[in-house]
């Protein structure tokens, strides 16, 4: 056989074994490819509220946040309840009463059972109203007349005006209004002009000027009022409150700071927090801070504070008047606490999560020294505020920041599928810390699928005689992917980035500065196995 006879026998010979493979014999070659999976700059701004973080004129870093811990409002102080006056007039003897004439009128006190022995002369409404029932057994209509001479809104005297239907043998005429008294102003003085919580009401009764003919009253017939006050909300009040005693906790308040910080620890060169109580009340206060702690639940440490003020009575005097806009001026309290007069650093380093507080609070503690003239306004309140702030300048040690970025491998790609490879991480620290980095991996429904761990340092930027850095510094760390690796990368929707700093190599405490970052970049060195139809 010729030499190109044989070169044809051969490749027909391939070309039909080939040609006869089923499709799962297609032959397979094993491909080294690189991949970019992740890419991701972080800065404080990531991992913390831009309402946290201000800088310094040096370019700095400080940290700056305020919560308020509680509120004493208007309804902490007294409540209004609902109040039901029911008069009834039964006609002693037979009358008669021409169109026109006026036969029956009552004045009447309605005094309010304000809570906690609190004691109002004045109330400017903000919402509620009167339900008025009127219930005649008169046989003609009435026109009831209805005031309320301690009620007024622009100068004008509350007064309603309206028909009662006349009564039959079997049942009673009957009027009902809803009378919005939002606006108003409430003289609580009463009728001698001394009382308190109370308000006078007068109504009365005319025969219908329509009436054909005189009315017979007879004895034994009545009318019947019902005086509802429901849902009264004043927007200001002013009387006596009292000497109250107010009890706040133990209980928590949650601050969320802190939240990205998930583990190790920090010794902070400087922190200064202030305690502001806030006083937009008129009346005199006496505070009692049994105790302020801050807590991490996800460590479950607590710190408690040690201070001079602590079990100290604190006298917070009463807001002012102004007549104007804004109405009261705030009187302040402030406990100003720092790395020198307290513990107060310890409370930070925790990484708190929430607040612990118990506090006593006496009102009007010196009595009725007002005269009847204590004050409060529904918008403005008696405040208690923790202001903190302290410059990033620390000492760390596995101090550990977290991002979260999405993540998505196609489950067959036009390279096939990873069987195993290397992920490689780039690191351009701009930090002067060392770190070190963990990947975690998360399904779609942020279930924890695996912890990629990466044993060596990513290493810190170099720094000048200021420990400022100059430049960042580039790391390549890998770390070895198994099967099983492999499987969860497919399955992984998201990777969590946590970076634990440490300041080992600079033991003095180091200030972070405006701009600084750390450069992520993963990419995966996998191979493939990849099918050739």
């Amino acid at each position: 056989m010729s030499k190109m006879k044989k070169i044809l026998f051969i490749t027909f010979l391939l070309f039909m074994v080939f040609a006869c493979r089923k499709d799962f014999e297609r032959p397979s070659w094993d491909v080294d490819l690189l991949a970019p999976l992740i890419r991701t700059t972080l800065t404080l701004n990531d991992l913390l509220p831009d309402s946290v973080i201000q800088v310094n004129p040096d370019t700095s870093i400080k940290l700056v946040f305020q919560t308020t811990i509680f509120n004493i409002e208007m309804d902490s102080l007294f409540k209004i309840p609902d109040t039901t006056v029911t008069e009834v007039y039964i006609f002693p003897f037979n009358s008669v009463a021409n169109p026109g004439n006026s036969f029956y009128s009552t004045n009447k006190q309605v005094t309010l059972n304000v809570s906690n022995g609190v004691e109002l002369n004045y109330a400017l409404v903000e919402s509620g109203f009167i339900e008025l029932e009127i219930f005649s057994q008169i046989k003609e209509k009435i026109i009831i007349t209805y005031t309320v001479p301690s009620a007024t809104k622009n100068g004008d005297t509350l007064v309603i005006k309206d028909i009662v239907d006349a009564g039959t043998f079997s049942q009673d005429g009957y009027l009902k209004k809803i009378i919005n008294l939002s606006g108003y102003e409430l003289d609580l003085t009463g009728v001698s002009k001394s009382e308190v919580n109370t308000f006078i009401t007068r109504a009365v009764a005319t025969v219908d000027t329509n009436a054909l003919t005189p009315v017979t009253i007879s004895m034994g017939e009545k009318i019947t009022y019902k005086n509802t006050l429901v849902d009264i909300v004043p927007y200001f009040v002013r009387g006596y409150f009292g000497t109250q005693q107010i009890h706040f906790g133990p209980a928590t308040t949650n601050i969320s700071a802190f939240n990205q910080f998930t583990a190790g620890t920090l010794d902070l060169e400087q922190v200064d927090v202030t305690l502001d109580f806030k006083n937009g009340i008129g009346v005199d206060a006496q505070l009692v801070v049994n105790q302020f702690a801050t807590i991490s639940t996800s460590t479950a440490n607590t710190a408690n504070l040690s201070h001079t003020s602590i079990g100290t009575p604190l006298n917070l005097n009463r807001a002012q008047l102004t007549y104007s806009v804004p109405e009261v001026n705030f009187t302040h309290y402030n406990i100003a606490m720092n790395t020198a007069n307290s513990n107060i650093d310890q409370l930070i380093e925790l990484f708190p999560n929430q607040l612990l507080y118990d506090i006593n609070l006496n009102v009007n503690p010196f009595g009725n020294i007002s005269g009847g003239n204590d004050f409060v306004y529904k918008k403005h309140t008696l405040e208690t505020n923790l202001n903190v702030e302290f410059p990033l300048s620390l000492v760390a040690n596995n101090l550990t920041l977290q991002d979260t970025v999405d993540f998505n491998i196609p489950s067959e790609s036009e390279n096939g599928r990873i069987i195993d490879g290397t992920l490689f991480i780039y690191a351009n620290n701009g930090y002067p810390f060392d770190a070190l980095l963990k990947l975690a991996l998360y399904d779609e429904n942020n279930n924890l699928l695996q912890n990629l761990s990466v044993n060596n340092y990513i290493q810190s930027a170099p720094v000048d005689a200021f420990l400022k850095v100059i430049s960042k510094k580039e790391s390549v760390v890998a770390i070895s992917l198994t099967p099983t690796d492999v499987d969860n990368l497919y399955k992984a929707k998201k990777i969590v980035l946590s970076i634990a700093f440490t300041t080992a190599a600079q033991p003095q405490f180091i200030k972070i500065y405006e701009g600084y970052s750390i450069d992520i970049k993963v990419v995966g060195d996998f191979s493939y196995t990849t099918n050739f139809n």
